[in-house]
């Protein structure tokens, strides 16, 4: 019998696991620590690249692990986590596709420096969809506005 799971796309995979763990956590109603935590205490999370891996420490650090399927999906969508990308059309730029009025509101200056663009992308997303599910709620606005 054909492995069909190789011909899902690593994103679609990703959600699907997702959802179908935290689906189980609906349905057990037991704790997420309970469900997803090996047993020396850390997360597994997908990553490609190193940006990635930083953003996932830096999710960790704040205890925000769980909404790192939503960060991965919303930056790669903006920028493929190309510290290079630009939007031509908005002048959007790196990882997080940051406006350079949105780098002055966080007085940051704009720098090609992917690990402090996550910084800033996360600052961003904290400021204005909160610290608490606001990554998720940004990739949500995304999905429906093309934008966050």
């Amino acid at each position: 019998m054909p492995n069909f799971t190789r011909l899902i796309h690593p994103h679609a995979r990703l959600w699907i696991v997702t959802t179908i763990v935290f689906g189980l956590l609906f349905v057990l109603k037991t704790p997420v620590q309970e469900v997803i935590m090996p047993p020396h205490g850390r997360l597994v999370a997908y990553y490609q690249n190193d940006y990635q891996r930083y953003a996932i420490d830096q999710l960790a650090k704040q205890d925000k692990l769980e909404q790192y399927p939503c960060l991965y999906e919303l930056w790669t969508k903006e920028s493929n986590w190309r510290p290079k990308a630009v939007n031509k059309s908005s002048g959007a730029s790196g990882i997080a596709q940051l406006q350079l009025k949105t780098w002055k509101i966080l007085k940051i200056k704009p720098t090609p420096n992917g690990y402090h663009q996550v910084d800033a992308g996360l600052l961003y997303i904290d400021r204005h969809y909160g610290k608490t599910g606001g990554v998720c709620r940004a990739y949500a606005h995304w999905l429906a506005k093309g934008w966050y």
